[in-house]
């Protein structure tokens, strides 16, 4: 099984210290010094976990001011983000022609903040990663999070990995699903792995999905990520 990256596991430490209550809404967060002194990392590895809580709608950055947790109604909801793309967000957005080059995948009992991501307790989860190549440079990374029955429901092989990708980058987007999409911007793309830096500069298209079964039940909980200079969008009305 692979290490979990540090920041990470700081992102878990102050996710389950906002959903305690420790730093309620509207809280501004200890100072980056003092926040990554207690979590006994450094601050770039504290950043790099704030970026994410960003990303999630858990937290805002004031410049110059500090980290504060957002009210409830400031978190990004996905009303009026339902994406009529039935693809591969990497696939249809990338300007440039990819391949998913590398690929590893590991269960895990679930953090809090998958088991709220996802809408339901599950026992485990399936946490999948893809790197996107284009000539000799990856440019675009996927990570998905799956509940474990899902595994069992599609039968899928997971001592044949080719089916766990295949699920994941083609047949989990059939009609009979669906799809939320919201698009943002995130600076957190390059902290992916120590060993795929995809673009130059900090600056990715994020896609948060989730993709939901005709049940309601979210099956695959995704997020994509683009280089700001490799996406491109069209929008038909």
């Amino acid at each position: 099984m692979e290490k979990k990256l540090k920041h990470l596991k700081v992102y878990d430490k102050i996710y389950n210290l906002i959903q305690d209550g420790t730093y309620p809404p509207g809280s501004q967060l200890p100072s980056e010094t003092v926040l990554s002194s207690q979590m006994g990392v450094s601050r770039m590895t504290l950043r790099k976990a704030l970026t994410l809580l960003q990303d999630d709608g858990l937290t805002r950055n004031a410049q110059g001011i500090g980290h504060f947790v957002c009210m409830p109604e400031e978190k990004r909801v996905s009303k009026g983000q339902v994406s009529q793309a039935v693809s591969h967000p990497v696939y249809i957005y990338c300007t440039e022609d990819v391949l998913c080059e590398d690929f590893n995948f590991r269960i895990e009992p679930p953090t809090n903040a998958i088991i709220d991501s996802l809408g339901e307790y599950t026992p485990a989860v399936v946490i999948a990663d893809r790197w996107y190549k284009t000539d000799d440079k990856y440019i675009a990374y996927t990570l998905s999070i799956l509940p474990i029955d899902i595994i069992g429901e599609k039968k899928i092989d997971l001592n044949n990995p080719s089916q766990l990708l295949n699920y994941l980058e083609n047949d989990c987007y059939l009609s009979s699903n669906n799809y939320k999409r919201v698009y943002t911007h995130s600076a957190a793309g390059n902290f992916t792995s120590e060993e795929h830096i995809l673009s130059g500069k900090d600056s990715f298209l994020l896609v948060q999905e989730n993709i939901t079964d005709s049940a309601g039940r979210i099956i695959i909980s995704n997020k994509h990520y683009i280089p700001i200079d490799k996406f491109r969008i069209e929008i038909e009305l």
